[in-house]
């Protein structure tokens, strides 16, 4: 445990600080908060980047506090839950230091829900994702409620000269849903085992026949109606939080293993861990590679017939805005209807994954590549001019306006 001294401010000048963590697998974060830094400085704001994984990383904060800090900014809630000794107390970082917090968090509650149950005044969970947002009220907040916050497209990197490959691509790290049975089948009680296989029964069912489907909603019924009593949030909340994330990231697997079977007659090229029984029953048009690092994949984006991107929730992947940020071509099964009031006009971008939906639609890219690199230009502008970085900007200023009111 850290102990820190409450410090004065020996200079002047406000900081923006970016809080950074540079171990996730491809290092998402690192490309993702050097672009944001550029949109907050557009803005202008004065702006520090800090890599929490450096074991120094708490006395920079203080050291920025110290000196005016408007607010800090985290991904996911990390660093969110830091504690620090003050005398003879443990105390909040951000709450000892009084510095606003804004945790937007991109992926569910349940994956690291030490990462959403931070509550101060000084702190704010916003979710990209409405669904999201209503389990962390559900289960975390008491405080202040979560809310949800739009993404604009968040990348900045200079475009490539020209597509190259008559081929798709699909990239993404999967944990084969074979492999995840059987290893539920050794490590779960039955009910509990039996309980996670009837859910992603129930579900790849609804997969198959409905255009979207809220996936912990339906988690939720099924412990209801079937009364599973052992993973109940009252009886014991670790064990419902983990069987949302179990099924999640089963479900994510399943989805990607389906979107390559569907391009059975297509040429693909796959990047990412985990597809090694899938590459052997392949068709030789179909390429797989070891994935890359955030940093090192933008030309993955220029294929003449683009990216097939999986959301893991209705709204946009960050992997779908990237594409858009770059003018390239997506297909993207994010479901829009109700962000996006005529998003019918942009049909062709968007899939489910019912029978031979996906296949027609990459069907009719094959035909005309450039007339859905068009429809997806389009699509990027029109949602460039909807969800703007001021706005994004605006939000977080406010909210830390309120901390520092409080």
């Amino acid at each position: 445990m850290i102990a820190l001294e409450q410090t004065t401010a020996t200079r002047p000048g406000l900081k923006t600080v970016i809080l950074n963590w540079n171990r996730g697998e491809n290092d998402p974060f690192t490309v993702l908060n050097a672009t944001i830094r550029r949109h907050f400085m557009a803005c202008g704001k004065n702006v520090e980047i800090v890599e929490v994984s450096a074991p120094d990383w708490v006395a920079r904060i203080a050291e920025h506090a110290a000196n005016g800090v408007d607010f800090a900014f985290t991904w996911q809630g990390i660093a969110s839950d830091t504690r620090v000794r003050a005398g003879e107390r443990e105390v909040s970082l951000w709450e000892f230091l009084k510095v606003p917090l804004v945790c937007v968090h991109g992926d569910h509650p349940s994956h690291r829900p030490a990462n959403h149950q931070f509550e101060s005044p000084y702190c704010f969970h916003l979710y990209t994702n409405a669904d999201f947002a209503r389990y962390s009220n559900r289960h975390f907040r008491r405080l202040r409620s979560a809310s949800v916050i739009d993404i604009p497209m968040l990348h900045r990197e200079q475009r490539l000269a020209a597509r190259e490959g008559d081929w798709f691509v699909f990239a993404k790290n999967v944990d084969d849903p074979a492999a995840t049975e059987g290893l539920w089948r050794e490590r779960l009680d039955k009910p509990v085992y039996e309980a996670h296989m009837a859910a992603v029964e129930i579900l790849k069912a609804r997969l198959a026949q409905e255009r979207h489907v809220e996936l912990h909603d339906v988690l939720d019924e099924l412990i209801e109606e079937r009364n599973l009593a052992a993973l109940h949030p009252a009886r014991d909340i670790d064990a419902y939080h983990f069987f949302h994330s179990r099924v999640d990231h089963y479900l994510r697997s399943y989805r990607s293993i389906a979107v390559v079977a569907a391009l059975r007659d297509f040429p693909v090229r796959v990047y990412g861990r985990g597809w090694d029984r899938i590459a052997r029953e392949a068709p030789r048009t179909h390429v797989f590679e070891a994935g890359r690092q955030m940093a090192d994949s933008q030309a993955l984006y220029y294929s003449r017939y683009g990216i097939v991107d999986v959301s893991p929730s209705k709204n946009l992947h960050d992997r779908t805005r990237r594409a858009m940020a770059n003018g390239t071509a997506f297909l993207s099964s994010a479901n829009l209807e109700d962000s996006i009031a005529d998003c019918a006009r942009y049909d062709s971008l968007f899939y489910s994954f019912r029978a031979d939906e996906l296949a027609a639609k990459c069907a009719a890219v094959v035909r005309d590549p450039d007339a859905h690199l068009e429809a997806s230009r389009r699509f990027a502008d029109y949602y460039h001019d909807r969800f703007h970085f001021r706005d994004f900007v605006a939000r977080i200023e406010g909210l830390a306006q309120l901390a520092r009111a409080s």
